[in-house]
């Protein structure tokens, strides 16, 4: 899992790394894709639900990872929005963010189901 990331022990590594940089844009711009289509909640569960499902093609990928994007995500909202960020703007981030990765679960655990059956 992430073999890439493995030799990135410190963090100027971590920090100096394209591509650690590139994952976190991916990661971040799905996230951003997500909320966006939030108004929609079709393309919503559809695109959340592929990009749940393209990880079943990762070896050694375990859904319960995509909770680790949880923290870094609400880290990343509150320095973006600094004083406007509030305890009501908190909430608000943390239900979307969970219902974001309960969908990629989703899609993740419907892919692994259908490929056991077929």
């Amino acid at each position: 899992m992430f073999t890439k990331f493995r030799d990135l022990k410190t963090k100027e590594q971590q920090s100096t790394s394209m591509e650690l940089a590139e994952h976190a844009k991916t990661v971040m711009s799905t996230l951003d894709e997500g909320i966006k289509s939030l108004d929609d909640m079709d393309a919503f569960l559809t695109y959340l639900h592929e990009v749940g499902a393209s990880h079943t093609k990762i070896p050694g990928f375990n859904r319960q990872y995509f909770w680790k994007i949880e923290k870094p995500f609400l880290d990343a909202v509150e320095r973006t929005l600094e004083d406007r960020y509030s305890e009501n703007v908190e909430n608000i981030y943390k239900l979307t963010i969970k219902f974001i990765i309960e969908t990629l679960i989703d899609g993740f655990d419907k892919a692994q189901n259908d490929k056991a059956k077929s």
